[in-house]
């Protein structure tokens, strides 16, 4: 009996310790960034793997939507536990003198660029600490911060390798950036106001990522547009949902972030 109870306690022991070893790593994993811009202190919350100093780990930049904040919208999304490989950077979107609520700019030269300084802060910074490269590192955006991945995509297409834009509209995109893959989702119990401004979007980054048809299926969502020479992939798709995060979002997003675009002979990307 005494052997007994010795083992279970040294098992408790044990299992007691094994917990707190996994608690000490997720807080280990966890830290906040912080910087100074025109003035101004800003935050990004990040999830790091154990092992990114030694081994280049992709980087995925999600951006919230306008009255959330990076914590409870890091804490509802939870792209860095589905995807514990690669890094996941929750910025902080900032509250503009005329508004209580977070968010993003939405075009270049706005609140002279605060947003647009605070991701190239961030990539020089985990390039600097973590060897991050943009070949592997993306950009996504959930409504307001779903404008923003727009913007990026406009004025640094270099910076990322693709984005994914969820839950925004932007009929009138256009703009002389690059082509890049991009994945374009829609709640198809949006406001139904939104649903004309969502076509003409698809429309829209149709032309901008030169891509043709006909369509083909691509992931459980989404239609695939491939692209003419010199262009980008293009994904768009409806989701059961209105104005939220889709619940299959973060396996939507994984898989085309990870998927294998193959360059064509005129510079353009094929599935």
């Amino acid at each position: 009996m005494r052997t007994s109870g010795g083992m279970a306690r040294s098992l408790r022991l044990i299992l007691a310790a094994l917990l707190l070893a996994v608690a000490a790593g997720a807080n280990a994993a966890q830290e906040t960034l912080r910087f100074e811009i025109e003035g101004q202190s800003r935050s990004v919350l990040l999830f790091v793997p154990d092992d990114a100093a030694v081994e280049p780990r992709p980087l995925v930049v999600v951006f919230h939507g306008r009255g959330d904040d990076s914590a409870p919208f890091a804490r509802a999304v939870e792209l860095h536990k589905d995807w514990p490989e690669a890094i996941v950077a929750y910025p902080r979107g900032e509250t503009p003198e005329s508004s209580s609520m977070r968010g993003w700019q939405y075009r270049a030269g706005q609140f002279g660029d605060r947003d647009l300084q605070l991701v190239d802060r961030l990539l020089g910074e985990t390039a600097r600490r973590y060897r991050t490269r943009p070949e592997t590192t993306y950009a996504a955006g959930f409504s307001n911060g779903g404008h923003f991945v727009f913007l990026l995509l406009a004025e640094r297409p270099d910076s990322f390798a693709s984005f994914a834009v969820i839950g925004a509209v932007q009929p009138d995109y256009a703009n002389d950036s690059a082509p890049r893959p991009l994945l374009y989702l829609f709640g198809r119990r949006e406001d139904r106001n939104y649903k004309d401004d969502w076509a003409k979007t698809v429309e829209a980054l149709t032309r901008h990522n030169r891509t043709h048809g006909p369509l083909a299926d691509f992931l459980s969502c989404c239609k695939l547009h491939s692209p003419d020479a010199g262009g980008a992939p293009l994904v768009f798709g409806l989701y059961n949902a209105g104005h939220i995060w889709p619940a299959q979002g973060n396996e939507w997003v994984m898989e085309f972030f990870t998927h294998s675009w193959m360059p064509s002979a005129g510079g353009g990307s094929e599935p």
